[in-house]
C-alpha cells in the first residue's frame, strides 16, 4: 500500500515541469490564486482537482490560467454548475469576469483568471482520480459498505460529505479530492458538462 501511495504521489509530480505549456490542466492540492504574477498576496483560492486552461508562459514560478463556471450575486466563489453542489474556488469580490451569456436565476456564468504556482498543476488527470478511488475506497468503507458513485446525484454527493466528511478526519483536501471523485461519476455527472475532467477511472 505504501509503495503503491508513493508512485501515485510521484505521478503527479512529474508533470509539474511541463505545467508552463498551454493547456489543461488540474490542481494537485487546493492552491492560492493571485491576480498577477508578482503579487505577494493571494486574491482567492482554487480548490483541489478543479480543471484550469493554462493560457500562458511561465513568470516568476507562476503561470496564468482560466477557469469557466457560475457565480451567484455575491461573486465570492466559482462553481462548476449553477448550483452550490461543486465548488471549484472562492475569490475576493470583484476577480470574476461575467460572461454575455449569463443567465438563470441568481446565477451568472463567469471567468475566474490569475496566476498559480506551477507545482500545484499536473496534465495527468487519470493521476488524480486514481488516488481518489485509492482514498475512498481506503477510508470510506470502514463502517459501511462502499457506495458505487453513480447512484447518487452530484448533489446528493455534496450533501453526503458535508455530514460524513468530517467524520473521516482526513485532511480538508483529501475529503475534497475524494468529493470531486464521487461527483464525476454520480447518476448526473454529464451536467458537469466539460468542466471536470474527463476519462475512465477505476470504480
Amino acid at each position: 500500500m505504501r509503495v503503491t501511495s508513493l508512485l501515485l504521489a510521484a505521478s503527479l509530480l512529474a508533470p509539474a515541469a511541463a505545467s508552463a505549456e498551454t493547456g489543461p490542466r488540474w490542481l494537485t492540492a487546493s492552491a492560492e490564486l493571485r491576480a498577477a504574477p508578482e503579487d505577494p498576496e493571494p486574491a482567492g483560492e482554487i480548490l483541489v482537482a478543479s480543471p484550469v486552461t493554462v493560457v500562458g508562459p511561465e513568470r516568476n514560478g507562476r503561470v496564468e490560467v482560466i477557469l469557466t463556471g457560475w457565480t451567484d450575486r455575491e461573486g465570492r466563489a466559482l462553481f462548476a454548475t449553477a448550483s452550490p453542489s461543486v465548488e471549484l474556488a472562492r475569490v475576493e469580490p470583484g476577480l470574476l469576469t461575467l460572461r454575455a451569456d449569463s443567465e438563470g436565476e441568481g446565477w451568472m456564468r463567469a471567468d475566474l483568471r490569475g496566476w498559480l504556482d506551477t507545482s500545484m498543476l499536473t496534465g495527468d488527470a487519470q493521476a488524480l482520480w486514481h488516488k481518489a478511488f485509492a482514498d475512498y475506497r481506503a477510508h470510506c468503507t470502514r463502517c459501511h459498505p462502499r457506495r458505487a458513485p453513480e447512484k447518487y446525484s452530484v448533489e446528493e454527493w455534496a450533501e453526503y460529505f458535508r455530514v460524513m466528511g468530517p467524520r473521516t478526519r482526513l485532511p480538508r483536501d483529501e475529503q475534497l479530492l475524494i468529493r470531486a471523485y464521487l461527483q464525476r461519476h454520480a447518476s448526473d455527472a454529464a451536467e458537469l458538462e466539460s468542466v471536470l475532467p474527463p476519462g475512465d477511472v477505476p470504480r
